[in-house]
């Protein structure tokens, strides 16, 4: 009849993440929060009783030591003179008490208090088994296992117990909130308080996300030791013949089975597996349509369908294994494999940003990039040194370097990238050998042009074309700009740390590239104490010895450029100080032929300015045809002799008359002296 009854009540019940205790005295007595007695203060939950015998079991004081007597109460109910603790609000409720927030008088702090509800507080095993949570709370001394403060009894006689209120929420009302990496800090920290119990003997039973406080200043307490067992205590006390405890969506097989015997170490393992398997597919392992299907799903130990895969899944399917011995042996066997399997995730993703900086590595920074790229990897073997994917990388990186290096020319690296990597006598290593040894010929051959060279009274460089490596500096080159020539021979001209301007390095090469040839390039190169020098390089690609090589020159015009400044913001002072005076200027470019007007010229020769300024040709045509060839004639003379002038000529106007205007030219020069420009004035003559 009894077992009729409870299975009817358990089809009748959905299934959810509640703990459940199913136990046999002189009957069977079911237990579930969810259950309501009306007229109940303290009660959550009911009792469903199915004794077959209608005796209720005797009253008795069997509270072993000393429970001192605390005087509990609602606010209402008593003064505050007449109360050790004032409840203060319900908190929640498990299948063997309620827990609320309470004042204690005593100390004038906020406490959490669980109360064995009154229609458990008649029932031996369940006044010893309340005791016994309490002494199991009060005997674990870990930081991730909430402290207990004492044990009491009020003065109606029910049994409840102080503890510290945490802040907070339980991790269940976060957990789908929260990265898989923060929920694994969470629930290594549990499995460490677990292990703590295990050292002292104790089994939890019923570990699962409401059973663990999170509290807003980062504790993680693990709570509700109602349903833990000590190992090696006599299984049938007080007439209990089987009991089922626990939560059936989280149960190991068996738990829900109900034999105390079969319980061990590795059924707390299971439930951390059942934890991590819920943090993995947002779903505890177990379910079913009602109660009594989610129970013998767990007693089956039917898992939930799931597409999750990876090392995470598999630690946590072997810690939900059917038999206990395929288990994790231990909780510090399950933590070890989460750290290991942390320490891969680790791993994998150094071999991550190593694959991304190597495939953004740039020709100028290639060497840079490898060099990164080979820490990350060499990181990621040191932690996970059974890495696959980062010793192939590696393997993959290191025929890359040495490929780039031999292109470069340097060839004492590429062999040590190869020895390095176990390939010293591979073919590509020999040719290597072979490259180098003919370089060395090469040197000695070069070696009569780079005296000559060196001596050279205009600084230069001699660059091989492959690799763009400099081969020699001559000591022009290292007293115009402070390098010592072993600080530039073997290193790319690309690498070093001499130009100002990128783009100036990049015009010289692409044009070595297309024609073999520079000339007078303008570019600023950096002195080794900091400041630019302007410079103008000329170069060539040269056969040498079967080796192409750039043989360079370099001059240093910053006087020139100095100079050119200092001309151009003087004209432009002038010209700033014409227009605010009004005069009418111009200029003629001796190079290009072009001619410019200020705006104050067309407004005097009359001329619409959409037309722009005039063409020279179109200039003369606007002069007096008798006053022509005698203006012609003083320009050339001023281009020639580079000297001014002052001439009265006849200009003709828009509406066919012509008026006398005074022409003034003033030859500009640059700094070879060379005649570069005519920069002049036009003033009309009065009447």
């Amino acid at each position: 009849m009894a077992d009729a009854e409870l299975k009817i009540r358990l089809e009748q019940m959905p299934s959810d993440e509640k703990t459940v205790t199913i136990c046999s005295v002189t009957g069977t007595k079911f237990m579930h929060p969810s259950w309501r007695r009306s007229g109940d203060d303290y009660s959550a939950s009911e009792t469903l009783d199915l004794i077959t015998d209608s005796s209720e079991a005797p009253v008795s004081q069997i509270d072993k030591g000393f429970v001192p007597v605390r005087r509990l109460a609602e606010l209402t109910d008593m003064t505050a003179e007449e109360t050790d603790y004032r409840i203060v609000g319900r908190l929640g409720s498990g299948g063997t008490g309620v827990v609320y927030q309470a004042h204690q008088r005593a100390l004038d702090r906020e406490v959490a208090i669980k109360v064995l509800r009154d229609e458990l507080a008649r029932h031996d095993v369940s006044r010893e088994r309340f005791l016994t949570e309490a002494r199991v709370i009060g005997g674990l001394d870990h930081p991730n296992v909430i402290a207990l403060h004492e044990v009491c009894i009020d003065a109606n006689g029910f049994l409840f117990y102080s503890m510290k209120r945490i802040d907070g929420t339980s991790w269940d009302q976060q957990i789908k909130d929260m990265s898989v990496s923060e929920n694994l800090n969470i629930l290594l920290r549990v499995a460490d308080a677990i292990r703590y119990a295990h050292s002292r003997g104790l089994i939890h039973r019923d570990i699962k996300p409401e059973n663990v406080m999170l509290g807003k200043f980062g504790e993680i307490l693990v709570a509700d030791w109602g349903l833990a067992l000590t190992v090696g205590s006599p299984d049938l006390r007080f007439g209990v013949k089987q009991s089922i405890g626990g939560t059936p969506a989280y149960m190991a097989p068996e738990l829900a089975d109900g034999l105390h015997s079969a319980t061990t170490y590795q059924t707390d393992v299971y439930l951390l597996g059942g934890i991590l398997f819920e943090v993995l597919t947002g779903h505890p392992p177990h379910d079913g349509k009602n109660l009594l299907v989610c129970l013998q799903a767990a007693a089956r130990n039917v898992i939930r369908d799931t597409h999750v895969e990876g090392e995470l899944m598999d630690i946590a399917r072997k810690a939900l294994a059917d038999e206990p011995t395929d288990r994790y042996e231990s909780v510090d066997a399950f933590i070890a494999a989460l750290n290991h399997q942390r320490k891969h995730d680790d791993s994998a993703r150094l071999v991550r940003r190593a694959r991304a900086r190597l495939e953004s590595a740039k020709d100028a920074h290639q060497y840079e990039d490898f060099r990164v790229a080979d820490a990350l990897l060499m990181e990621a073997l040191d932690i996970w040194p059974d890495n696959a994917p980062a010793a192939d990388a590696r393997s993959d990186l290191q025929t890359r370097f040495a490929a780039a290096a031999t292109k470069r020319g340097d060839f004492d690296l590429a062999l040590s990238i190869y020895e390095s990597a176990g390939e010293a006598d591979s073919d590509l290593a020999k040719s290597v050998h072979e490259l180098r040894t003919a370089r060395v010929s090469n040197d000695q051959r070069v070696s009569r042009y780079s005296d000559l060279f060196t001596k050279a009274p205009e600084a230069g460089l001699l660059i091989r074309m492959d690799g763009a490596c400099v081969v020699e500096a001559n000591e022009a080159f290292g007293q115009m700009f402070g390098y010592a020539n072993e600080d530039l021979v073997g290193k790319s001209i690309l690498d070093l740390n001499i130009w100002a301007v990128a783009q100036d390095r990049d015009r010289l090469t692409s044009g070595l590239q297309e024609t073999g040839t520079i000339h007078n390039l303008e570019a600023r190169f950096l002195h080794t104490d900091g400041h630019s020098i302007d410079v103008l390089i000329s170069g060539c690609v040269v056969d040498m010895q079967g080796e192409k090589m750039v043989v360079s020159t370099i001059r240093d015009i910053s006087l020139r450029k100095q100079a050119e400044n200092d001309l151009m913001t003087s004209r432009q002072r002038l010209r700033d100080l014409q227009r605010l005076a009004g005069l009418a200027t111009w200029t003629f470019d001796a190079r290009t032929e072009k001619l410019t007007w200020s705006d104050e010229a067309f407004r005097l020769t009359g001329r619409d300015p959409d037309l722009g300024v005039p063409s020279p040709d179109e200039f003369f045509s606007m002069i007096h045809e008798d006053d022509r060839d005698i203006l012609r004639q003083t320009i050339n003379a001023a281009l020639a002799s580079g000297r001014g002038y002052d001439l009265v000529v006849r200009q003709l106007r828009a509406d066919g008359n012509h008026r006398e205007v005074l022409l003034k030219g003033q030859p500009i020069f640059d700094a070879d002296g060379y005649t570069i420009e005519l920069y002049g004035v036009m003033m009309p003559i009065p009447d």
